[in-house]
């Protein structure tokens, strides 16, 4: 891989016009898309991020600045949610400080949901500039357009959760570290590592990337680079390895501890509790062709199947069109670093999918825990959409632009009913590769998850429940969290004096999910309330995902 353009003025105006609009059309669509059950915990723990803050300067006024990072400070609001890195749940904190307690402009929940829509701006000019930097113009602009009308990408985009942000520092690693291995700047090196810090204080997926290029440079050195190092030279091998993993130690580790101030106390214990919780993480049950996937070993299909099956044809064409790239690119190389730089994109496309494959991982839910190497096969597959079509036209350069760029104009136009569709409930898309959604239920594939797709009910349950009603929230069967119950209260999409309660005996109303695993709740339903009719549904067609139940009896 080579650098193929610098970047110029009208880029200016074309990376800022493409984030703006990704930030905007992300954030002026969340309050269509519900609280899923992370969202929940995550927003609670930013609630605790923000009186932090405000705790901060209330000992700095008082002279007690000592108190700020004693331990029982740092413990009291860092200890909620401890098993994830704190960056994102700071941010998130520190928009609802500003725009909730501050300034008053925006609920709490929308605060940290305004950090969501800031992520996927940024990944949006990730894009764009690897997509300038190694393709084309045309691909710079085109890739993130296709990236969010991916309905799973354009959904997770909406969340207060980790899923998105991570997928921009995993993809952005991978190409800062090209560009390392390119240039050799030692001011690149130190910015990824810099860099490297706050993707590991978002989550902890990206704790594999030093080790597995590491690995890959282990090789190439041993077949390659040693060669300029001086064979059998010790010292030359140290020296010939890339500067940024040696910042990663010096730089990034320190400010990783930096940016998550409960590790400061107890660390030896606190970080085997981290990585003993994410070791013996909980698996979501899964329905995959009619077989419940809820103890391992689970199929190695499973990730590979459900990314064929979940991704719009277009953007499915281009993530091979885009391993086809990559693969074409090391074997043609001549050039060890080019063929090195070939292999971190095939890494950093792949390895995600190769990891939740294995067996004995569990499988977590939805798609958002592979799709982080999504934007790299995308972005070069869409330059080789774009390549095919001017080696296929055999025309002036300005005719060939006019028919690349309506190739791609038509496939965004398709893209735009399945996305209305789905704007609601994106973790619940399937293309039509599979028969869409009812042909994804007629192969008894799992529907949706995480108990938010309730937004369609509200308006029937704010309009019908009597003052202080009862709404059974199906919280233990991984309903509806009773955070993101609370934080849809906040947004006002759920009137403030219905109560949520965890018992079907004691409700007015009930919610229910429709998944296979719930049937047994369902006749709960009808048994306690006397009846099997639902006041309102949400559904796409014939596919249900939830209803709402009123107690008949």
């Amino acid at each position: 891989m080579n650098f193929r353009n610098r970047f110029e003025k009208i880029d200016f105006l074309l990376a800022a016009l493409t984030a703006v609009f990704i930030f905007l059309m992300i954030f002026l669509t969340s309050d269509a898309i519900g609280f899923v059950r992370d969202e929940g915990f995550y927003m609670r723990a930013a609630n605790h991020m923000a009186d932090w803050y405000e705790s901060i300067v209330t000992n700095i006024s008082n002279g007690d600045s000592a108190k700020i990072f004693s331990k029982k400070e740092i413990d009291k609001y860092f200890n909620y949610n401890s098993e994830h890195p704190p960056f994102m749940k700071e941010l998130f904190g520190l928009s609802q400080l500003i725009f909730t307690k501050k300034l008053g402009l925006l609920s709490a929940p929308v605060s940290a949901r305004l950090v969501a829509a800031f992520f996927a701006a940024l990944t949006a000019l990730m894009i764009y500039f690897f997509g300038l930097f190694f393709f084309s113009r045309i691909t710079a602009v085109t890739a993130p357009l296709l990236f969010f009308t991916m309905p799973h990408i354009f959904f997770h985009s909406h969340l207060a959760c980790f899923d998105m942000p991570i997928l921009f520092f995993w993809s952005s690693t991978f190409i800062l570290y090209v560009i390392c291995i390119k240039t050799k700047k030692i001011s690149v090196h130190i910015f990824t590592a810099v860099f490297f810090a706050f993707a590991m204080a978002t989550k902890h997926n990206v704790l594999f990337i030093p080790i597995v290029l590491f690995v890959s440079w282990l090789f190439f050195y041993a077949f390659s680079y040693r060669k300029e190092a001086g064979r059998g030279s010790f010292t030359g091998f140290f020296r010939a390895i890339p500067k940024v993993f040696w910042f990663m130690v010096i730089i990034s580790l320190p400010l990783y501890f930096l940016i998550w101030p409960r590790m400061w106390f107890n660390t030896i214990d606190r970080l085997l509790a981290y990585a003993e919780f994410h070791g013996r993480h909980v698996n979501y049950l899964n329905y995959y062709f009619g077989t419940p996937l809820k103890n391992g070993p689970f199929p190695f299909s499973f990730p590979w199947v459900m990314t064929f099956f979940t991704t719009p044809s277009p953007q499915l064409v281009c993530f091979f069109a885009g391993i086809f790239y990559f693969c074409r690119d090391f074997f043609r190389s001549s050039d060890p670093t080019g063929k090195e730089a070939a292999f971190a994109m095939i890494t950093g496309s792949l390895f995600p999918i190769f990891l939740i494959a294995w067996p004995s991982v569990p499988i977590f839910g939805g798609i958002k825990h592979w799709f982080t190497g999504y934007p790299l096969m995308l972005t070069a597959g869409v330059f080789v959409v774009e390549e095919s079509l001017r080696k296929t036209i055999k025309t002036t350069s300005c005719k060939q632009n006019i028919i690349v760029f309506a190739v791609f104009f038509l496939a965004l136009v398709s893209l735009i009913q399945p996305n209305i569709k789905f704007a609601k409930r994106g973790a619940a898309f399937y293309n039509e590769l599979i028969g869409g959604a009812q042909g994804a239920a007629e192969a008894r594939m799992q529907r949706n998850f995480w108990g938010y797709d309730i937004v369609d009910l509200t308006e029937t349950l704010n309009g019908e429940a009597p003052e202080n009603a009862k709404l059974y929230i199906m919280s233990s069967y991984e309903g509806l969290n009773p955070n993101s119950f609370r934080f849809m209260q906040d947004a006002g999409l759920i009137r403030r004096d219905i109560k949520a309660t965890n018992s079907l005996h004691e409700a007015d109303f009930a919610l229910f999910f429709y998944e296979k695993q719930n049937e047994h709740i369902l006749n709960s339903i009808a048994y306690e309330f006397g009846t099997i009719r639902p006041l309102a549904v949400s559904s796409t067609g014939s596919v249900f995902y939830s209803a709402l139940f009123r107690r008949e009896k």
